[in-house]
């Protein structure tokens, strides 16, 4: 290992250490309890909180995996559809990359541990013996904790807009739940998720090189799913105020505190970042219209959980403070369900494809996505559905159409790899990219999939690229054709001479051929046309 390398995870290692005994230096100290935490938790453990970070684990690892492969299946695993149960109860378990895992386990183990301690383990009425019934055994409850994490999961998943995944949306509900118990502790909480995460990173890869270059990925905040995890907040807080009405607990927190509270935690955690798209592989960011959801979020947040007096007489003030967040909990479930059922749309693949199983596997330019179809945005410019280029995937049977590559990624790598799959099965299908690219001119471009050991099938083929050099009078072009690129050598527009076009295939790299009277040379990364003296590139290779 690198001497640096050792010496970062060294440091780290020391720092935990130090944090660890300072911990302990403070158990008796008002702030942290740990007899507290003995009498609330199993042998002072969140284990419930615990067993579901291994069960995220495992899903990763092992089922879709991470563990012992290249690339990560997450395809089959995505809520494309109410008709595809297995990605409607998979995806909230999920994730998409091992640092969208990363972050979810961190914020999980902080946020789910301080709502673990708020239900606790043990019965808190004085009298009442630990293990009367099922409802007061600690080890019940143990168990209990997971399940109700999963049913959570299970309710962000069906009352999402559109295809999820990832557990994120229950990281909201623990932070929700935690926020109305501890809201100070809760602000404080971020810092400790930051800190697992830099750690396990820290760890993982103490010393990281990278070099400057274009991105062609979605900006981050395009990536954030903002209903999700509104919906798992409200569901938190929700959840909540029902525990604490439930333990007919009297909890005095201070309206401004929980209301500062919630505006950091929603802030630091995005919960402004409304975007919608904008054209092809474009999108607009509606910060002002998200500040102002942050602030209206938390605004509901302090008045259900400080309210005491019930503005309509027929109902409680617990009635009417837990009807604020199942209200709009309703409204977005009523907005989902149709969303779900519809938003399938077309589920084929454009242009030529390749098949493995049920999937199949295309190509498109500026192709509307049918996903959206059934959305219509009025408050953006254009509430036409968006569209993609790139590769596409879709299953009729899983009713999932998608951009699995973009094209501008696709054009700066010239390769991808696309894994699809489902339960006990993968496969991986190579994307190749490969083209030449006219100098002063467009580009002529093929783009190739294959399948496992298969040869590569062309699913791609772009339009003829001519170049600006004009050699004896005649012009060159590059054209895809059946799978391959062909030369066309023929009279420029403006030349009396009169005749048909030259045709012969691109030589191989080191050879030389001659069509009509210009001579073609491959040097391996470009095409040099020549005639007598003179010698011009003419074509750039693209992907070779």
């Amino acid at each position: 290992m690198d001497p640096l390398a050792l010496g970062a995870r060294i440091a780290v290692l020391v720092a935990s250490g130090l944090a660890l005994v300072l911990v302990h230096r403070l158990r008796g100290s008002q702030a942290i309890s740990w007899r507290r935490v003995r009498t609330r938790l199993l042998f002072g453990l969140p284990l419930g909180t615990l067993l579901t970070a291994g069960l995220l684990a495992v899903v990763y690892f092992f089922v879709q995996g991470g563990y012992g492969h290249d690339h990560l299946l997450t395809l089959p695993f995505v809520s494309w559809s109410l008709r595809y149960p297995l990605g409607m109860v998979a995806a909230p378990l999920s994730h998409q990359s091992l640092g969208h895992l990363v972050g979810n386990l961190a914020g999980f183990l902080v946020f789910g541990t301080l709502a673990e301690f708020a239900v606790g383990h043990y019965p808190r009425t004085r009298g009442q013996s630990a293990f009367s019934s099922l409802r007061t055994n600690p080890y019940a409850r143990v168990l209990g904790f997971p399940a109700g994490v999963v049913l959570v999961a299970l309710l962000t998943s069906l009352f999402a807009w559109g295809p999820i995944i990832g557990f994120s949306g229950v990281v909201f509900a623990a932070v929700g739940f935690a926020l109305v118990h501890y809201p100070l502790v809760t602000v404080a909480g971020l810092i400790g998720q930051e800190f697992l995460t830099t750690t396990f990173w820290t760890l993982r890869n103490p010393i990281q090189t990278a070099t400057a270059g274009t991105s062609y990925g979605a900006p981050w905040w395009a990536n954030v799913a903002v209903q999700t995890h509104l919906l798992g907040l409200l569901l938190g807080v929700g959840l909540g105020l029902a525990w604490q009405r439930y333990r007919t607990e009297t909890v005095r927190t201070d309206p401004w505190r929980l209301f500062v509270a919630s505006v950091l935690v929603g802030s630091s955690l995005t919960l402004w970042a409304l975007w919608w798209y904008s054209g092809v592989e474009r999108y607009r960011l509606f910060r002002a219209p998200g500040f102002v959801l942050l602030l209206g979020v938390a605004v509901l947040i302090t008045v259900a959980a400080s309210l005491r007096r019930s503005p309509i007489t027929d109902l409680s003030a617990r009635e009417f403070s837990i009807g604020l967040l199942v209200v709009p909990v309703l409204i977005m479930g009523g907005i989902a369900l149709p969303v779900n059922l519809t938003a399938t749309g077309a589920v084929s693949a454009p242009g030529d494809t390749v098949t493995v199983a049920d999937y199949e596997v295309g190509y498109a330019e500026a192709a509307t996505d049918p996903r959206y179809e059934p959305l219509n945005v009025s408050f953006v410019e254009s509430p036409s559905p968006p569209t993609v280029s790139g590769v596409i995937v879709a299953s009729e049977k899983r009713h999932l159409w998608t951009q699995a590559v973009s094209a501008g990624r696709l054009a700066n790598a010239d390769r991808a790899t696309v894994t699809v799959g489902g339960l006990g099965w993968r496969e991986s299908i190579e994307i190749r990219r490969t083209g030449w690219e006219a100098v002063g001119g467009d580009a002529a471009v093929l783009v190739r999939a294959a399948p496992g050991e298969e040869d590569p099938t062309a699913i791609h083929a772009s339009d003829a690229a001519t170049a600006d050099a004009v050699v004896a009078g005649r012009t060159i072009t590059v054209a895809p054709r059946n799978g391959s690129f062909a030369l066309r050598v023929e009279a420029e527009a403006e030349s009396a001479q009169i005749g048909t076009p030259d045709r012969g295939p691109v030589p191989e790299p080191g050879e030389k051929i001659t069509i009509g009277e210009i001579r073609i040379e491959h040097d391996n990364s470009s095409l040099i046309a020549g005639h007598e003296d003179t010698r011009v590139v003419v074509f750039r290779a693209a992907g070779a």
